[in-house]
């Protein structure tokens, strides 16, 4: 589940998001080329994200890094910081839990919304394998609210989580 949640946030990204300066994008390739070697691939993120921070791009690629390399709690606030960067392209509150279902066309194929979403829900997913069940669900019950169609599968998720990890039999 949890590349293909990741694959899905890459997929929205890309068909929204500006691509970032070159600059940033060498910082972000030298991190890859070195991700065998965690301290010098974080201190190339770290220097793009200082630099180019509120590109959608380099926020990916630290979540990215850090979700691969199993730094969970590290790659939360990279899913938040996603989440805001796009909420501002969207005029939402800056407050999660003030965004309302109307503030955008969170229950169509709207691109801008659905990667406001899955950014949440990839933040939500975090804390639920991190055993923060509660935080987890809030946060998702919030973007099962705002996607009152269900098409993110956010109730199939909740479901999985207060089954304690389990899906339920049918």
């Amino acid at each position: 589940m949890s590349d293909m949640l990741l694959d899905s946030w890459e997929e929205e990204a890309g068909a929204v998001i500006l691509p970032a300066p070159p600059e940033a994008v060498e910082l972000l390739r030298k991190a890859a080329a070195a991700y065998l070697d965690t301290e010098v691939a974080l201190n190339y993120l770290i220097e793009a994200d200082r630099l180019y921070g509120d590109y959608i791009p380099v926020v990916l690629g630290c979540y990215k890094f850090r979700f691969y390399k199993g730094m969970l709690r590290e790659a939360i606030p990279y899913a938040q910081k996603a989440a805001r960067i796009m909420g501002t392209h969207l005029g939402l509150s800056e407050s999660f839990e003030e965004v309302r279902p109307d503030d955008a066309a969170f229950s169509e194929y709207e691109q801008k919304p659905r990667f406001y979403m899955f950014a949440m829900k990839a933040a939500g997913y975090l804390h639920a394998r991190l055993g923060e069940t509660e935080k987890a669900l809030r946060i998702l019950r919030k973007v099962q609210e705002l996607d009152s169609k269900d098409r993110m599968g956010i109730t199939r998720l909740i479901g999985v989580i207060e089954n304690g990890g389990r899906e339920e039999e049918e």
